[in-house]
């Protein structure tokens, strides 16, 4: 019998690995003694059913198709849905599904309301999602708590401002915002991850006003950029405007960071190399396998995966574990532009859509024998790289014979599609072995948002 704390017991009901090997009634017996009654929701019954079947998860979890899965079928072609786009990813490395899509986009709301006022409760949330899962409610409960705490110390008394949120934000402000990025073709949240922006509530129109004016009257070869970031750090120096991004917390101290201070930011800049890549291009697993990397200066290890979601593996994301610091721990994602702009820098490119592949109902329909000559070149470059690892090497009629698996079957396709594109991902960093600091550090910064085109903000995590 799995012993658990009591405390334990409501989180693992968001934990798929433990609560596949639970039986609904199930009695479990926690640390101070007592056993406990296991009920399943119906949002974990449907999650377990789907965890590989993207038709069944759709219909389950999202009838109306508002968050159909990324991997997206039909109309005789499919696609990749650009990551950046993608309705996946939550707040504080929430899990990858929608049921940790819908927490963290309720969790998020939930704390910003908490800077208006006391959430006590899991009605006071105004989430019918903490109203029906409590457990939920506990586990953001700390966030809710303590983040208000956060934003006083930065801002001081709330009053006289007001607090725009990104995601539902449709003032003047944010449409200046939209117009700048729009203009210099970074995705907001590439450029500034900040959730709220509190802003002075009588200067707001002006600050509005004072922001379009600037993208009006600069390109980016004029230094858009510089100037429109400036000015945002600018108004944070006179106290008019605090972009502030929220993390679900895990400390009631939460840390705050002020990240891109124009003349104080400080990239990554550290030496670098291969430490181990595993390479596995079978019909095993359904990712391509970690990279890890040395950093040489701090001994630490720093971890690099491309991965796909866990109900359709459509489309490959790109994300930093650890920089190798002390601290280091979870960066996040790395945005397509950014990694689209690193490897453009060395003459290289992503596999950017599935009409690589082909399209459907000719799964795999473009890999003729030159597509096969190029994806196996890339593979052998590869697997000869000393550092680099496959427990099951292929031969090429191996996977000449694998592509035309993935020809007949739509699952055996979705999983090639990730595992070649992270190939693509190896056969680059590997190619360009000896700009790998140079790569790397730039990675490192665009998963920390930390760079001269990035704007300035203040972390509470």
């Amino acid at each position: 019998m799995a012993i658990f704390n009591k405390a334990d017991l409501s989180k693992s009901k968001y934990i798929v690995a433990i609560v596949a090997k639970i039986n609904a009634g199930d009695k479990i017996k926690a640390k101070d003694g007592k056993s406990y009654k296991f009920e399943k929701t119906k949002q974990i019954a449907a999650l377990e059913k789907v965890q590989t079947d993207a038709t069944k998860y759709q219909k389950i979890l999202y009838p109306n198709n508002k968050y159909a899965p990324v991997f997206v079928s039909g109309d005789n072609m499919f696609r990749f849905v650009d990551l950046d786009k993608a309705p996946f990813s939550g707040m504080g490395g929430a899990s990858r599904n929608a049921l940790g899509k819908k927490l963290a986009d309720a969790g998020e709301l939930a704390t910003v309301a908490s800077l208006l006022k006391p959430i006590k409760t899991p009605k006071d949330t105004g989430q019918q999602l903490f109203i029906d899962n409590p457990d939920a409610f506990i586990a953001w409960q700390m966030t809710f708590d303590h983040t208000p705490i956060a934003v006083k110390k930065i801002v001081g008394s709330l009053s006289g401002f007001d607090i725009l949120h990104d995601a539902t934000d449709k003032s003047t402000f944010a449409k200046a915002i939209t117009a700048f990025t729009k203009k210099v073709k970074i995705a907001k949240d590439s450029w500034n991850p900040a959730d709220i922006f509190v802003i002075n509530k009588s200067k707001k129109i002006a600050i509005a006003k004072e922001l379009q004016d600037i993208v009006d009257s600069y390109e980016l070869k004029d230094g858009l950029l510089e100037v429109f970031n400036n000015k945002i750090y600018q108004l944070y120096l006179d106290k008019q405007l605090y972009p502030i991004s929220l993390k679900q917390l895990v400390s009631d101290k939460p840390s705050i960071d002020y990240t891109n201070e124009p003349g104080k930011i400080k990239v990554a800049s550290y030496s670098i190399e291969i430490n181990n890549i595993n390479c596995n291009l079978s019909t095993d697993g359904k990712e391509i396998g970690l990279f890890t990397f040395k950093n040489t200066d701090t001994s630490k290890q720093i971890s690099l995966q491309v991965r796909g979601f866990p109900h359709g593996y459509g489309t490959a994301q790109t994300e930093i574990t650890s920089d190798g610091t002390p601290s280091g721990g979870r960066l996040g994602k790395i945005s397509t532009a950014i990694v689209d702009r690193i490897m453009s820098e060395f003459d290289d490119e992503r596999i950017k859509s599935i009409s690589y592949f082909g399209k459907s109902p000719k799964l795999f329909g473009e890999f003729n024998s030159a597509r096969i000559d190029e994806v196996y070149g890339w593979y052998k470059t590869v697997i000869s790289h000393p550092k680099v690892k496959d427990q099951n090497p292929l031969k090429k009629s191996d996977f000449v014979d694998l592509v035309g698996i993935a020809q007949n079957d739509l699952d055996v396709a979705k999983n090639l599609c990730m595992k070649i594109q992270g190939l693509k991902m190896m056969h680059f960093f590997v190619t360009n072995e000896k700009n790998l600091s140079i790569i790397m550090n730039k990675m490192i910064n665009g998963a920390k948002k930390i760079s001269a085109d990035n704007g300035f903000f203040i972390k509470i995590y």
